[in-house]
């Protein structure tokens, strides 16, 4: 080969960076996927092992601490307000027979376009045991100018929280269907 034919060194970078930039991402690509083997093999033997603490010769389970959730109201569906025209209503919700919040929900109105309400940051903190679901009941009260008393509540509905932190949608309704009926939608997030 004659002096002529050999090309420069520099005509070989491109090729060279090329090839080590393969190179780096080849080794990146192995090392994340044994990283993540690594991290599942040992949430599966941490989740494996037998959650007991050994003192002396006795061993006694741990006790698992409550999970502590944000309960959020995040819609209501207005199936029928309850009267002619826009009604006011308040809203309190319980867990396990304790009050967790209530609420005022101005102007629900059964109108098509109109039957979805977004309230604004309703919500609260609640613990609930481990391994036990949360039972949820919302009462409602219609608001009227004449009533000087709550008494009962004119609707009622229940859902479950599980320990997982699922809510399904809760059915609030009176026994007539045109004196009150409501969905209400929650989300729940561990805190």
């Amino acid at each position: 080969m004659a002096d002529n034919d050999k090309k420069p060194f520099a005509h070989l970078v491109p090729a060279i960076l090329t090839g080590s930039a393969a190179l780096i991402a080849a080794l990146t690509t192995v090392y994340v996927n044994v990283r993540d083997k690594d991290a599942a093999e040992a949430a599966k033997t941490t989740a494996a092992a037998p959650a007991i603490v050994q003192s002396g010769s006795a061993s006694a389970p741990v006790e698992r601490k409550p999970a502590k959730f944000r309960l959020q109201l995040e819609r209501i569906a207005v199936q029928h307000d309850g009267s002619m025209g826009t009604t006011d209503w308040r809203f309190a919700v319980e867990a396990n027979g304790q009050p967790l919040f209530v609420f005022q929900q101005d102007d629900l109105d059964d109108t098509g376009g109109r039957n979805v309400v977004m309230p604004d940051d309703v919500g609260a903190v609640l613990r609930s045991s481990p391994g036990q679901p949360t039972r949820l009941v919302v009462k409602g009260w219609r608001g009227s100018r004449l009533r000087l008393s709550p008494g009962a509540p004119d609707v009622e509905g229940e859902g479950v929280l599980s320990d997982a932190g699922l809510v399904a949608p809760i059915e609030v309704k009176a026994e007539k269907a045109d004196a009150g009926a409501f969905v209400l939608y929650f989300s729940a997030s561990a805190e």
